[in-house]
């Protein structure tokens, strides 16, 4: 485990080397300030709204612990991570599809219904995984 622990470590330092290398070599100075917005708006985004989200189905997930199966509230910690990251990829999409484009083969599709759509799916196949845990319990429990 330590070995694979020095890898992924390694990796993200490397990646963070690179991503380094290319922020000074090819993106022009008068942009930094737009791009540290945008890193502290998803920071704030990911670890204050998600991540509390998340917690606080957790939270909540152990004070029903008895009448709700851990494997549950761990799927709908999953589903709302999943759904939480996918709107911060989706949504600078749909901001700059609002606003406009030069050029309108940049963002041909529309994304907020694709967003809405996916969220749906998730919503739907995370409840069908915890109906199924519940019969699939059930049905252990019975002798």
């Amino acid at each position: 485990m330590e070995d694979v622990r020095t890898i992924l470590i390694g990796s993200g330092v490397l990646v963070a080397v690179i991503g380094g290398i290319v922020l000074l070599n090819d993106i022009p100075p008068r942009q930094y300030p737009a791009i540290i917005v945008w890193l502290v708006a998803v920071l704030i985004a990911h670890d204050v709204v998600i991540a509390g989200i998340v917690f606080g189905v957790a939270f909540a997930g152990r004070r029903v612990e008895g009448r709700m199966p851990h494997r549950s509230i761990l799927v709908a910690q999953g589903a709302l991570a999943v759904g939480g990251i996918m709107v911060l990829l989706v949504v600078p999409e749909i901001v700059k599809k609002a606003v406009g484009t030069a050029n309108p083969s940049i963002l041909p599709l529309d994304y907020g219904d694709n967003l809405a759509i996916l969220l749906v799916a998730l919503a739907v196949a995370a409840t069908a995984a915890i109906g199924l845990h519940a019969v699939l319990d059930r049905q252990r429990r019975r002798p």
